[in-house]
């Protein structure tokens, strides 16, 4: 039988640190890119810490549009078929997808009830981009591989985007959501309040067990992953992260989440 119950122990990295190019941060940076693949990164102590603001307010008013009639205007006006941003309704999910390169371009209109956080979301989107960019280009540049595409212009068309989660009261505790998967693209960061990650045990064969360590929540941090288009990149030397989300623990309520994925080129 798996156990569920044992809390993985991940790497913390300092985004101000790292982003002064301290090289015992760049270094930490790497073991964990080549080991698990997943890791901190910690915002609190820098000039980002705006964010930990944002964010919740976010998820404040991502709760009235959620919680708005499927086949209501704003809703079925935001669905996007055959395509992953704007919203869409799933088994016990929605999310809603921002487009960075349409957003920033000013071609993509929000959802009348996510207007008054126009401000939030754009700094939010440019803090996470920030974030994911320095991580990136650290990284890349510690292992010696080219990521060409990586660019602060808006303009460039990509599939970077913000994807706003929201899970209703419908799972109990311990519940798989979302199996095992890699994720595709360069890196995901993810901001969560609870406990709802895990990552697989592997054997001393290096062989993916049953068994499964939960990520906890570390404060004024999000977790980023390397995602397989960066692992194919490096030849194997980074790590797409193996993981899988379920219900956290307590009753059943209403979950948020937020991924920036870092995808800066059209697939």
């Amino acid at each position: 039988m798996s156990s569920n119950n044992k809390m993985a122990s991940l790497a913390v990295v300092d985004y101000e640190a790292l982003a002064n190019k301290d090289a015992g941060e760049i270094q930490r940076l790497v073991t964990a890119c080549q080991t698990v693949g997943m890791f901190y990164l910690n915002l609190g102590s820098s000039n980002m810490s705006t964010v930990l603001e944002d964010v919740p307010a976010i998820f404040h008013t991502g709760h009235a549009f959620f919680n708005l009639p499927r086949n209501g205007e704003e809703k079925t006006q935001s669905a996007r078929e055959g395509m992953e941003r704007g919203y869409h309704a799933g088994k016990g999910f929605e999310y809603y997808e921002i487009p960075r390169d349409e957003y920033q371009g000013g071609k993509w209109l929000l959802p009348a009830t996510f207007e008054p956080e126009k401000e939030r979301i754009t700094r939010t989107m440019d803090c996470f981009h920030r974030a994911i960019q320095t991580v990136i280009a650290e990284l890349s540049a510690a292992v010696g591989i080219s990521i060409p595409e990586i660019s602060d212009d808006a303009a460039m068309p990509s599939d970077t985007a913000l994807k706003l989660l929201y899970k209703p009261p419908m799972h109990e505790a311990g519940h798989v959501i979302h199996p095992w998967h890699t994720d595709f693209g360069l890196a995901t960061l993810l901001w969560y309040d609870e406990v709802t990650t895990q990552i697989p045990v592997y054997d001393k064969e290096g062989k993916q067990t049953d068994d499964w360590e939960t990520v906890p929540v570390v404060d004024g941090a999000v977790l980023v992953n390397i995602a397989d288009e960066l692992a194919a990149r490096s030849g194997g030397r980074l790590h797409s992260t193996v993981h899988r989300v379920v219900a956290p623990p307590g009753p059943k309520r209403v979950r948020n989440g937020m991924i920036y994925l870092l995808r800066p080129y059209k697939a």
